[in-house]
């Protein structure tokens, strides 16, 4: 029987193969030995001229650790391919602190309301999280 963990991934893994379609010729593995908690994949793909690599880390943290910012940071970039790196995170996380080489793709299933992690569904008895409205200068 598996952990609640392993379904995160497998969500994580839909987002992943939305964007990076098998159709349009990707291959998705994962990489292994990585500090990476929610998990990193290499998606690559070959174009007529060069090689399209993509390396994308999974993180299920409301704020994002050095950790797999560094882990993503570490992955060899190669001359003979177009190497991007990818962050698939939550909505609502804070992502302020990615560098600007880093892409952020957010998880479609899952976000942050009041800290917690709450799953996204479309269940017809599910409890909506609506997020509160933001006070501006205007408001009195």
């Amino acid at each position: 029987m598996g952990s609640a963990h392993d379904i995160m991934e497998l969500f994580a893994e839909r987002d992943i193969r939305q964007v990076f379609s098998a159709y349009d010729g990707w291959k998705i593995v994962p990489v292994n030995g990585t500090p990476s908690a929610g998990g990193l994949y290499r998606a690559s793909r070959n174009k007529m001229y060069y090689d399209e690599v993509a390396f994308i880390a999974v993180s299920f943290d409301p704020v994002l650790s050095d950790d797999c910012i560094s882990a993503l940071n570490a992955l060899p970039v190669s001359r003979e391919s177009r190497t991007k790196k990818y962050l698939l995170t939550p909505r609502a996380t804070d992502t302020s602190g990615i560098p600007p080489h880093i892409r952020v793709l957010f998880l479609t299933a899952f976000a942050f309301a009041d800290g917690k992690l709450v799953w996204l569904t479309k269940k017809k008895h599910a409890t909506k999280f609506v997020p509160e409205p933001v006070a501006t200068a205007c408001n009195h």
